[in-house]
């Protein structure tokens, strides 16, 4: 099972630098454009960074008691099925996107 906490971080990592890059083109387009078009693809990045930064924080494993194994998450493989959707989502965008 701890193995698909540090694959679910793996990913979270992935998809943050992947919406980075997006919003640096989003921000370049913006000053270029001032469309409100790219406002919109900014906040929309801003809150998808937001939850990905939550979702690395849930991903990671749990720590254990001091004595006995570490603790099992529920969220372990819901959120690596998540991650992995938006890894793969992600990815399209960003070949969309780059010029």
């Amino acid at each position: 099972m701890f193995l698909f906490s540090y694959i679910g971080l793996l990913l979270a990592l992935a998809n943050i630098c992947i919406i980075l890059v997006l919003l640096s083109i989003y921000w370049k387009n913006y000053r270029k454009w001032k469309s409100q078009y790219t406002v919109g693809l900014l906040v929309f990045g801003i809150f998808l960074l937001l939850q990905n930064i939550l979702s690395l924080y849930y991903s990671a494993p749990p720590p254990g008691p001091p004595q006995g194994p570490p603790m099992e998450s529920p969220h372990q493989i819901p959120l690596l099925l998540i991650n992995t959707s938006q890894l793969i989502a992600l990815i399209a965008l960003l070949k969309i996107s780059w010029k």
